[in-house]
């Protein structure tokens, strides 16, 4: 008996895996070695003065200079990462298993609470989440888990992460798998922590702090578009575009530094979200060209849309040499768009499955009358009188599809109506054929 025990006891042994698995959505070359960054969809901007003849302006020339956006490297590489990266998938998939869209407010109180990742999840791996979840926000040490198969981790541990943009604390976790022969008999979890408990105490009040200051012009009169277009006025515009930002991965670096890089511009607009009550998950994947980005899934009024908060922060798309102009302007060619909109630049990855959003009625420029489905002269006046009674530095038209737009290109531009609505004689304006828009700059 004694020989069988020792031969036991040698088969028992203890293997730990590091498994660092981080949400670098922002892993770019910088400029300055010549990398590429993500980049918005080009738009050509020109000046032109009115003519005294009247001789029609030539359209905007091929040639025109595109802005082209800071690259963006990731501040911080995980310790360990043994996992490699789903394989992307368009954004137009969703996979049977994506929530249903809910109109009750009741649905959207339990997904806000519990997470849209977790509702993709099957029972056994959303009570994983759970122990995940309380071993994180528990500072809890070497934590056994009640399931024993290693691959289901990785997937879970992401799913926690894009639900709670508050987690700025942990940027990966190590595994220990305690096998008797080839046959695993226990995990354990100990999340890998950047602060201290009461570190990040400390940091979550002050950035709870900055968040309330935006919360409070929160009325009960708003409905749920209104509140999100004043949190994205809010990261876009409050947020500087900086590789160099510290803590860039994580909502710090919005509300404590006012810089950051595409994941933390998402997860600031998706911790508002989260504290007013809106249902919103953080977004991975690649945008044209390949880089891997961020943005945000929101739910608004009952239905579900792309937001891209660090798109629509000008200063990210405009070149190193080039004035980003007054940072109240904002872009919200990104703002609540449908898949079919996100998809032309963006594919999400494979973590958890999408919803097909195909509501267009809280978009930005269907709410705000800036959407056309014909070249219709006094749509254009009205839009006009509105910026300028608002004081906005410009005003965009967004055309239903090519025909709207090329008849609206003709009759402000080549036609040169839209000095009928300008004050002075020349004008400044932007176009962008991929993403249907004419911007004027007041």
């Amino acid at each position: 008996m004694g020989k069988i025990r020792e031969i036991l006891k040698t088969l028992l042994f203890t293997v730990v895996i590091a498994a660092a698995v981080y949400f670098a959505a922002d892993m770019f070359l910088p400029r300055l070695s010549g990398g590429t960054d993500a980049e918005p969809p080009e738009t050509a901007a020109v000046s032109e003065s009115m003519p005294e003849s009247a001789a029609a302006p030539e359209p905007v020339p091929e040639t025109a200079a595109a802005s082209e956006p800071a690259s963006e490297a990731a501040a911080s590489q995980p310790a360990h990462e043994t996992a490699a990266a789903p394989e992307p998938v368009p954004a137009t998939a969703a996979p049977a298993s994506a929530p249903e869209s809910m109109d009750a407010d009741g649905a959207a109180e339990l997904l806000t609470a519990s997470g849209y990742a977790r509702s993709c999840l099957g029972p056994e791996d959303a009570g994983l989440y759970d122990e995940l979840y309380a071993s994180i926000t528990g500072f809890s040490q070497d934590v056994s888990l009640s399931v024993t198969e290693p691959d289901r981790i990785e997937l879970v541990f992401k799913c926690v992460l894009a639900d709670h943009p508050e987690i700025f604390y942990v940027d990966g976790y190590t595994l220990t798998t305690r096998t008797l022969g080839e046959e695993v008999q226990s995990l354990s979890f100990q999340a890998e922590y950047t602060f201290t408990e009461q570190q990040t105490q400390e940091r979550a009040a002050r950035v709870e702090e900055a968040a309330d200051a935006v919360l409070s012009s929160v009325t009960e009169e708003m409905d749920d578009y209104e509140k999100l277009k004043l949190f994205y006025d809010y990261v876009a515009g409050h947020t500087e575009y900086s590789l160099y930002a510290p803590e860039n991965q994580t909502i710090c670096s919005v509300f404590l530094y006012g810089q950051s890089v595409c994941q933390g511009y998402a997860k600031a607009f998706q911790y508002l979200c989260k504290r007013a009550g809106i249902p919103a998950v953080l977004v991975t994947g690649t945008v044209s060209g390949g880089q891997p980005h961020a943005w945000t899934l929101v739910r608004c009024d009952g239905e579900w849309y792309h937001a891209d908060p660090a798109w629509g922060d000008v200063s990210y798309q405009m070149d190193g040499g080039e004035e980003a102009g007054p940072k109240e302007q904002v872009d919200y060619d990104y703002f609540l768009v449908t898949t079919a909109q996100i998809s032309l630049t963006h594919t999400a990855d494979s973590t958890f499955p999408l919803p097909e959003c195909i509501s267009m009625k809280d978009n930005y420029y269907v709410r705000e009358n800036l959407y056309f489905t014909e070249a219709d002269p006094e749509q254009v006046q009205a839009a006009f009188e509105a910026a300028r009674r608002e004081g906005r530095p410009s005003v965009t038209f967004k055309c239903a599809d090519i025909t709207v737009y090329e008849a609206l290109y003709e009759r402000l531009l080549t036609q040169q109506e839209v000095f009928q609505y300008l004050q002075g004689e020349a004008v400044s304006y932007a176009v962008s054929e991929e993403q249907l828009t004419l911007t004027f700059f007041l």
